[in-house]
């Protein structure tokens, strides 16, 4: 590779990226999720963190990456539903917390009757959580 090649590929790079910047196509800069005017940022500690670059301020926070792009792209569109988005995420986290207590609790347990209910109560938790997130997905396409 020649000196002059890195230089090329960033400055395509750079092209691509301010064509990019205009668009409603999410794409990825370092360690954040870029749509228009808007960034997302994953926090280990915090989740999915939501702002608006020309305000520099914060829009949301949410537990899923999914639920951060269909907020992102709404507001990136102008319309507002961070607020429905967020309800529907936080049926979401309940079902999906509710799936990880009946599985740790079926692992641990040896009786067969409990089991079995825990079991019907992770396939109800599991096709809940389906359903929402159907719902968030319409938000995103």
């Amino acid at each position: 590779m020649t000196k002059t090649e890195p230089k090329l590929v960033n400055e395509l790079e750079a092209i691509v990226n301010k064509g990019l910047e205009d668009s409603l196509i999410p794409y990825a800069k370092g360690n954040s999720i870029r749509i228009k005017n808007v960034v997302i940022r994953f926090n280990q500690y915090k989740g999915y963190l939501i702002y608006n670059t020309q305000t520099n301020s914060q829009i949301a926070r949410t537990q899923f990456k999914s639920t951060a792009l269909a907020i992102a792209k709404n507001y990136a569109e102008g319309k507002n539903v961070i607020t429905r988005v967020l309800l529907i995420e936080q049926e979401l986290l309940k079902h999906y917390n509710d799936a990880i207590f009946y599985k740790s609790a079926m692992r641990k347990s040896k009786n067969s009757e409990f089991i079995a209910i825990r079991e019907i109560r992770l396939d109800i938790a599991i096709a809940k959580s389906k359903e929402l997130r159907k719902k968030i997905d319409a938000f995103i396409f």
